[in-house]
């Protein structure tokens, strides 16, 4: 691993700290021997004296001086005290011995998941790698699977509580991967080392596949590595708390938390080939660099378990679980995947005195969080200075239009989004971890109730009144790096409302301008529109003469011919010519020609049909559209009205709403009101009134000339009533103004007279309409229709 100046400040800082604390443990021990030789001097008890009073932060453990004493007046009680040893875990970890042929082994018959796969896949479909005599690489430097980037930090800790690197003496240099192996493979193996062991803290960041396979190896007795692998690999940040109901006794011991957020890729650092992260290698304008990140830290403790649990749950499968002691040998085990050079190496260190293993894995924790405080504040630092304002933004119009224009390559539109979407994401993930932590460790768990997550409070004993009391202390400093996360997700929040106004008012800009390019490129074709009909015009002005001068431009004109006929043919057909033309230039001429062009055409349709009724066939389109009304045999041909029409007028004048009236049949478009008018002759009767556009009820009706079925319809905007029949002789239509006056078109029967007489009446809830034609030397004819006319 490349050394930067973050990292070299962060070491030159521990060794300050060392030798500040070698420094302070000397000068105790001065004072205790000076006090002793004192003592013995002048006669007097020496003072009473523990190992603790001058225990030494450094690698040394204890600095026992316990011989000096005259007269020991060690008393039981002394052993509770809140530094003595009697507080820590005490139960050394089991003897574990693992080796090269042993993870062979492992690689060909353990049965990996799919989430192993994606994780160590390479090394599984690499037979070569597991034939050679050294499955690690032995080159010291730059190797090809990238493991000399790793970094680890593995820890012992002693029955004092502090965690010392484990060192190898007498050792040649190794690469990398081969040095993390050598560390991980043995658990106090080594009789010659009078310290044993009753923790472990493996922290492994960035390793290479054939490390993820060597973790999983020496691992898979304390933790379920398959489970913790799927973590790594899913987008998520989870929480599994001692599962002791679980049939899996791994379960039962374990507590897992895994943290998924994003970082910023770091220079010559590539994601691992299962982490989602940004493929695009070209421009930073738009975006930056950033992948999924991920890191899982674990505990399990060892041994026997302390005593068992019931499942009161009424379906549950397993009834018995078990609870393991907190002060029970422990391993912590953290992974980190983070392709970047930002990680925490002073999480631990020989100042630090654990209890036992759950305040070892609460500090592992703690440093994660404040590592992804870290890497998101960065995140959002950049991400700010993507989008801020450049400097002459105040000071230079060119730069202004660039950021309220959008280019042709929607640079600005691109950057926004991306931004404001990615803040948004981060901040899921925030929630995310603080949901995940807060639902894990709940007021039980830190107090000691809970029954499940190591049991026991204060009341216990004072060893566990101490473990407590540093839990509170452990609790508050762990809250303070979930605050540090709450605030930068209220930094997103501001930024994202910021970046969402820089968009709008570029939408706005762009929108505006694209506004004044569409006005002119309207005023473009318009003008084009002008050149256009001129061009027209031009052409159809000389269309005419074109064709005259063509025609008697023939070869077999008369050459001696006069110009006479050529100028009446020329006006002939260039007067009508430019009038036709220059009357369908307007709106009325338009709509002139094309009502006689209609009316010719349906003159011509009558002629044809006529011709066609002679040989006893009349064609559907002969008919027109006063034909067009559906079949009514096979359907009812009237309908009830829902009230009177008496009621309906009560109704009116008290202004209640109508009755409803069932369902029509037949083609009604609105119910009409029967309202009292006055006739034209001077009396009273009822006329039949509409507040729709237009009302349309088919008749059927009893004449002189047979049965005819009649379609009334009735335009409310001129106030026309159009009647529409036909029966077995003919057809015809009757319209009738807003004064009265009627106009009949026959065809097939004899002409009538155009005057006529509407009666309407009521019999038996329904309107009935009687007819009357002809008057004078016609025949008349009386006819009676009901329809269903609804008042």
């Amino acid at each position: 691993m490349a050394l930067d100046a973050a990292t070299a400040k962060e070491m030159i800082q521990k060794l300050a700290d060392d030798r500040a604390n070698y420094l302070d443990t000397l000068s105790r021990a001065h004072d205790v021997l000076a006090k002793a030789l004192e003592a013995s001097a002048t006669g007097k008890s020496p003072p009473q004296l523990t190992s603790d009073a001058v225990r030494r932060n450094t690698t040394t453990s204890i600095l026992d001086i316990e011989s000096l004493k005259k007269s020991s007046t060690f008393s039981p009680d002394d052993s509770d005290t809140d530094d003595n040893e009697s507080m820590f875990a005490q139960d050394p970890l089991p003897k574990e011995i693992y080796d090269e042929d042993g993870l062979r082994r492992h690689l060909r018959e353990f049965k990996w998941t799919p989430f192993d796969r994606d994780i160590i896949g390479d090394v599984l479909h690499n037979k070569q790698l597991l034939q050679r005599t050294a499955i690690f690489p032995v080159t010291v430097g730059p190797v090809d699977d990238r493991s000399h980037l790793s970094h680890y930090s593995i820890f012992d800790v002693g029955k004092d509580g502090a965690p010392l690197p484990i060192q190898r003496a007498g050792q040649e240099p190794v690469s990398k991967a081969q040095a993390i192996f050598n560390n991980i493979k043995s658990i106090n193996a080594d009789a010659s080392r009078t310290r044993e062991a009753v923790g472990r803290i493996t922290i492994v960041r960035e390793p290479s596949p054939l490390l993820f396979a060597a973790l999983h190896y020496t691992m898979t007795p304390h933790f379920d590595m398959d489970e913790i692998f799927q973590m790594l690999v899913e987008d998520k940040t989870k929480a599994h708390t001692h599962r002791p109901f679980s049939r899996d006794h791994r379960h039962q011991r374990t507590f897992v938390f895994t943290i998924d957020f994003f970082t910023i890729i770091g220079d010559d650092c590539q994601p691992m080939s299962w982490q989602k992260a940004d493929q695009d290698k070209g421009s930073w304008d738009t975006h930056i660099p950033i992948s999924r990140c991920s890191s899982v830290v674990a505990l399990s403790l060892v041994g026997q378990p302390a005593r068992p649990v019931k499942n009161k749950a009424r379906r549950a499968e397993q009834k018995i679980g078990q609870i393991f002691d907190p002060f029970a040998p422990w391993h912590v085990l953290s992974i980190q995947s983070y392709p970047d050079w930002k990680h925490s190496i002073d999480a631990h260190d020989s100042t630090r005195h654990y209890v036992n293993g759950p305040e070892a894995f609460l500090i592992t924790l703690r440093a994660e969080f404040k590592d992804a405080q870290k890497r998101l504040l960065e995140v959002y630092n950049r991400i700010s200075d993507l989008v801020r304002m450049p400097s002459n933004f105040m000071f230079s119009e060119a730069a202004r239009d660039t950021l309220l224009f959008e280019d042709e390559h929607f640079t600005f539109s691109r950057r926004y989004f991306w931004a404001h979407q990615s803040l948004g994401i981060m901040n899921e993930d925030i929630q995310e971890m603080l949901l995940s932590y807060r639902k894990a460790f709940t007021e039980s768990v830190w107090d000691g109730s809970s029954k499940i997550v190591w049991p026991g409070d204060e009341s216990v004993s004072s060893r566990y009144a101490n473990w407590r009391k540093r839990m509170r202390k452990l609790r508050e400093d762990i809250d303070c790096e979930l605050q540090g996360l709450e605030k930068i997700s209220s930094m997103n929040l501001d930024k994202m409302t910021e970046i969402k106004g820089l968009r709008d008012n570029l939408f706005s800009g762009t929108s505006v301008l694209e506004s004044r390019k569409s006005v002119d490129q309207a005023m473009i074709t318009v003008q084009q529109g002008h050149n256009i009909k001129l061009l027209t015009l031009v052409t159809i002005f000389f269309l005419p003469l074109t064709f005259v001068t063509s025609v008697f431009g023939m070869t077999n004109m008369d050459p001696d011919e006069g110009f006479l006929r050529f100028g009446i043919v020329t006006a002939v057909v260039c007067v009508p010519t430019y009038f036709l033309i220059g009357s369908l230039n307007t709106t009325s001429g338009a709509h002139f020609w094309r009502k006689k062009t209609a009316q010719f055409f349906a003159a011509i349709g009558r002629i044809v049909g006529s011709l066609f009724a002679l040989f006893g066939y009349r064609p559907q389109w002969a008919n027109g559209p006063s034909n067009s009304y559906p079949d009514l045999s096979h359907t009812r041909p009237l309908h009830q009205r829902s009230q009177s029409a008496r009621e309906g007028m009560a109704a009116r004048e008290n202004n209640s709403p109508p009755l409803a009236s069932p369902a029509n049949t037949n083609s009604f478009n609105r119910r009409p009101s029967l309202v009292p008018c006055a006739a034209k002759d001077g009396g009273s009767q009822n006329e039949l009134r509409h507040t729709s556009t237009t009302t349309t009820v088919h008749y059927e009706e009893e004449s002189e000339t047979g049965p005819k079925h009649l379609i009334h319809k009735l335009n409310h905007g001129d106030h026309r009533k159009t009647n529409s029949w036909s029966n077995s002789n003919g057809q015809g239509v009757v319209t009738m103004d807003r004064n009265g006056r009627h106009s009949t078109s026959l065809h097939g029967i004899p002409e009538v007279d155009n005057s006529r007489r509407d009666e309407l009446s009521e019999q038996d809830g329904w309107v009935r309409r009687v007819l009357t034609w002809g008057s004078g030397s016609t025949k008349k004819r009386r006819g009676s229709e009901k329809g269903e006319r609804e008042v």
